[in-house]
């Protein structure tokens, strides 16, 4: 190597170790780009926390106090970066009680053998128009059919044929349901925007007297009709204890239905962070909102 080569030579070497800096460089930024993000969520998680502790110390009431607590439950569980999806497997449908069809089953003792073939005929109708398709079209005809039919049922079977522990009961049960989540509906806006809810007060009165039929049967909680409890929790503004409720029954929901519903509440919670994720997995999982 002579006098004029040695400094080509050292130029070049340094020529590499300056790229190979400059790359470490990018890599480490690329790394350090991402922790302000989740800095700033973990940051944001530690201080809602402690408001939500605060609020839970001077709440006025048990109902008050049992919703920031299922709000905290939640948010100390929450990873950032590492909220989970909704589970791989199909729902868990092993415990849930299917429908029955009035056509499938024997004539209660007692129920008129004239009326029997009229309810068999209504069910059917809205089994028919209360689909996952078109129910959004169909509202006004499922709210008919199915107050029509939850009338029929309760006035003409016995006290003991309400009971879930038979197929009448369970009939009677699903019928309350349909007809107290089409009224809920209602108040979609896209739902609204076609047919407006002319008088809010008696919409109100419907609606809460459908759900607490159904509520009265079942005597609490039944995961066949979780969505609709969670809906109503979540317009009473108990959104809290709507995303625990979501949470304890995932097993057995959708995972489209889990995963939207996860996000919308965390967006009505005013989580940011946490509904961004939310939001990311939903889309992630090749989910989309209907644009109707």
């Amino acid at each position: 190597m002579n006098r004029y080569s040695l400094p080509l030579f050292l130029g070049a070497r340094l020529g590499r170790s300056c790229l190979g800096l400059v790359a470490l460089a990018f890599l480490a930024f690329g790394v350090v780009a991402e922790k302000p993000q989740m800095t700033n969520a973990l940051g944001w998680q530690t201080e809602h926390l402690a408001s939500i502790s605060n609020k839970i110390k001077k709440s006025a009431s048990e109902k008050d106090r049992a919703e920031y607590v299922a709000r905290r439950t939640w948010l100390r569980r929450w990873k950032p970066g590492r909220m989970p999806s909704a589970p791989t497997d199909s729902p868990d449908d092993s415990q849930l009680v299917k429908e029955p069809l009035l056509e499938e089953l024997k004539m209660p003792v007692g129920v008129d053998p004239r009326v029997w073939p009229q309810m068999i005929a209504i069910q059917k109708h809205l089994l028919a128009v209360d689909n996952d398709d078109e129910r959004k079209e169909n509202l006004p005809i499922t709210i008919a059919l199915a107050g029509k039919l939850e009338k029929d049922l309760a006035r003409h079977t016995s006290a003991d044929s309400k009971q879930l522990t038979t197929s009448t009961g369970w009939a009677l049960a699903y019928v309350r349901y349909r007809l107290a989540r089409a009224l809920a509906y209602r108040e979609l806006p896209v739902v609204r925007k076609r047919w407006p809810i002319s008088d809010p007060d008696r919409y109100e009165e419907q609606l809460s007297a459908a759900y607490q039929r159904l509520a009265n049967q079942t005597s609490g909680s039944r995961p066949e009709f979780i969505l609709l409890e969670d809906r109503m929790l979540r317009r009473a503004g108990e959104k809290g204890r709507a995303l625990e409720l979501l949470e304890a029954n995932k097993q057995t929901i959708e995972p489209k239905w889990y995963l939207k519903k996860r996000r919308d509440l965390l967006k009505e919670l005013g989580w940011e962070p946490a509904y961004q994720e939310a939001a990311a997995i939903y889309f992630a999982a090749g989910y989309r909102d209907e644009t109707q």
